[in-house]
């Protein structure tokens, strides 16, 4: 079947049944390593599932990883999909949020490194609990949420770095929200435990 850019345009005017049936019918044709179906089907799809990939990372470069990883998993196995399970956009979107999920957890701070930590340091907020409780320099910062568990480090991070409620970082890692409150309030007991631990500088030095 011979595809042109019409029939993109003509997609976006249809409703849901025949939209789902129109990515169907491409999903059948990618899993026949059919390369137009598939430009086709990145083409119509590709805008939603950005957008489900930015809300869970909340950056627009490791959302364009994620989407990119997700097409390729859905070249691999668009053979796989079944109608009657789901519908394409479900099926497709839960590869995508699945590859943003594990995005998260491949990449502990998606993305912050010591500058960031310092840039949402200082100066201090004296309404920032956070860098309150923490007034430490961002490399030292650094080190000690590497000394977190991962999920802690994560759910630190997606707070205090990127301003996510509990209720978004719950559906970011794919955890209940009674859970990520325990994974926050654990690590941030330990932070302060190893902030606490750390040895006074030597007299007229610095450490």
């Amino acid at each position: 079947m011979q595809h042109d850019a019409s029939q993109d345009a003509a997609a976006g005017a249809l409703g849901l049944q025949e939209k789902n049936a129109y990515l169907a019918a491409l999903l059948r044709r990618v899993a026949k390593h059919d390369a137009g179906a598939f430009e086709a089907l990145y083409r119509v799809s590709a805008k939603s599932l950005f957008g489900l990939a930015l809300r869970v990372t909340r950056t627009t470069e490791s959302a364009e990883e994620v989407v990119q990883d997700g097409f390729i998993k859905i070249w691999r196995f668009a053979g796989t999909y079944d109608c009657a399970m789901s519908s394409p956009s479900t099926w497709m979107s839960a590869i995508v949020k699945n590859q943003a999920l594990d995005y998260l957890r491949r990449n502990a701070y998606s993305g912050f490194y010591v500058e960031d930590i310092d840039e949402h340091l200082a100066p201090v907020d004296p309404d920032d609990d956070f860098a309150l409780q923490f007034s430490v320099d961002a490399e030292r910062l650094s080190l000690y949420l590497g000394r977190l568990t991962p999920v802690q480090r994560q759910a630190i991070a997606l707070a205090y770095f990127r301003g996510q409620s509990q209720s978004e970082i719950a559906y970011a890692l794919d955890a209940p929200i009674g859970t990520v409150k325990s994974w926050i309030s654990r690590g941030l007991e330990s932070l302060r435990v190893m902030i606490d631990a750390r040895p006074a500088p030597h007299h007229g030095g610095s450490y």
